[in-house]
């Protein structure tokens, strides 16, 4: 039995809720979720996807699929890139977040922010109860994501 194309049925999906709400989609990735949300993008974000927002990348070339290493110069639609300064995740530095928005030479509108609020990280440093995760600041982290969809700008 062979499985199903993942592009394919994540397309469907991005597709069935562009026509049942009426709205844009937008993909939301996370860490490892970011190497999903930009091989969406490159799949068939210009066609059914708003645009993509990559919170604390996967940015290491040691990690299979890490966002700067893939075709990001084929994504056309806006792209924020959020990561908190404090990171301490070994695979989403964020010094390395500026090879991104290197890579996104053909998207209308990119824009790399660092923040760097919050408070009392505790645990693994790749986990969301850290830095990573934007401990203590979430409801700031959503806002300035939110507000940036609404309007996306330079």
């Amino acid at each position: 039995m062979s499985r199903p194309d993942p592009d394919y049925s994540f397309r469907q999906v991005a597709v069935f809720l562009k026509k049942d709400a009426g709205l844009p989609v937008w993909l939301v990735g996370t860490s490892r979720g970011t190497i999903s949300a930009t091989a969406a993008a490159i799949a068939f974000g210009n066609e059914e996807l708003a645009g993509i927002v990559l919170t604390s990348s996967v940015t290491s070339n040691k990690k299979t699929g890490a966002v700067p290493y893939q075709k990001l110069d084929v994504i056309r639609i806006p792209v924020l890139v959020l990561h908190h300064e404090y990171d301490g995740c070994k695979v989403c530095v964020p010094r390395d977040t500026s090879l991104i928005t290197r890579g996104l030479k053909n998207a209308p509108i990119k824009k790399e922010i660092f923040v760097k609020g919050g408070a009392n990280p505790t645990g693994d440093p790749c986990e969301a109860l850290h830095w990573h995760g934007f401990i203590g600041m979430e409801k700031e982290a959503v806002e300035i994501i939110s507000n940036w969809i609404k309007k996306p700008t330079p």
